[in-house]
């Protein structure tokens, strides 16, 4: 249980600290105005999740494989590649991250329904700060995607494996997961509408 606790603080952490780096080296999010003007990103939000899914599976690995103690190590790479996309479009700061990272370490407490866990954690969670329209479908859209792709992962994973090997097919398979999910995420994504900036 230390472990764990350690390994998910560290995801957490790292979830948090990337994007308020990388916000140092551009603009700062607060003094932006944000409006549905501009067009929802799918293909950069796609390649995200493409990349966060592979970037996490690397990470959660690079940590010792232990199964269920790295799901904060996956969700954190999510949630900073979406941060990365949505910066631009919504009002998200580094606590976007932060929320994802801690949303998929709560996976391995409910066996048989993690991936609702998940799903229902990260809506929630990163829509606390979140100031838009649309945050219930943002939570229903979390709980959906996750779901769905929780039976993607079972039904994907030994077949990848056994195409390109256990390495190649671990990144391949956990990247086309994350893809899956933010495909799945595209339509709440669209329902999220950033209020007016206050005066």
């Amino acid at each position: 249980m230390l472990e764990y606790f350690l390994k998910t603080l560290i995801s957490a952490v790292v979830a948090y600290l990337t994007p308020k780096a990388l916000s140092k080296l551009g603009h700062t999010l607060e003094s932006r105005e944000f409006s549905r003007k501009g067009t929802l990103p799918v293909l950069p939000w796609l390649l995200a999740g493409a990349i966060g899914g592979a970037a996490g599976s690397a990470f959660s690995a690079a940590m010792g494989n232990q199964g269920a103690m790295n799901w904060a190590a996956y969700g954190a790479a999510l949630g900073i590649m979406q941060w990365l996309v949505l910066r631009n479009w919504l009002p998200v700061g580094a606590w976007w991250a932060l929320a994802s990272a801690l949303g998929w370490a709560t996976f391995p407490f409910i066996p048989n329904v993690g991936s609702a866990v998940v799903g229902l954690s990260v809506g929630v969670l990163q829509i606390i700060g979140l100031k838009a329209n649309g945050k219930g479908w943002w939570v229903a859209g979390n709980l959906v995607a996750w779901i769905l792709t929780g039976f993607a992962a079972i039904l994907v994973a030994s077949p990848i494996g056994a195409i390109f090997g256990p390495v190649a097919g671990w990144l391949i398979g956990w990247g086309l997961i994350g893809f899956l999910g933010f495909l799945l995420l595209l339509f709440p994504l669209s329902k999220l509408d950033p209020l007016p900036k206050e005066a």
